[in-house]
């Protein structure tokens, strides 16, 4: 019983200091995106391996346009896009991408980094893109 509360009582100090900070965050809101971003993505697509380093801008509500350089199994190429994102209270994010290369693609993400950082990741069929972008 000693080795048990020994070993339970750290985990359950540091369980509840990470549950406080945690609800102490500020919930996310389309404020947080707003304004420019810096991204690179890289993976592969149905063409092979694929990546992309760009920028884009966010409005406050929820559109956003952008450009990129985009290789393609090794094709370079320049892209324009517009979108829309959505963001969730828990800092989840999802986005619907109009490209003028690649067409739609769709991505789910997170806010990290006090809301200065996107994880984030294709959730299209037969892709797997992922990448982050950094508040510019």
């Amino acid at each position: 019983m000693k080795l048990l509360m020994r070993l339970f009582f750290p985990m359950l100090l540091l369980f509840g200091t990470a549950l406080g900070a945690w609800a102490d965050e500020e919930t996310c809101t389309l404020a947080c995106l707003q304004g420019g971003w810096g991204f690179a993505l890289s993976g592969n697509l149905l063409a092979g391996p694929a990546a992309a380093t760009g920028v884009f801008i966010v409005d406050g509500e929820g559109n956003f346009s952008g450009h990129n350089t985009l290789s393609l199994n090794g094709t370079i190429l320049s892209e324009t896009f517009t979108g829309t994102v959505t963001v969730n209270p828990d800092c989840t994010t999802s986005a619907t991408v109009v490209g003028s290369v690649a067409g739609e693609a769709h991505f789910d993400g997170v806010l990290v980094a006090g809301s200065r950082e996107i994880l984030l990741i294709r959730r299209d069929p037969g892709t797997v893109l992922f990448g982050s972008a950094k508040k510019q």
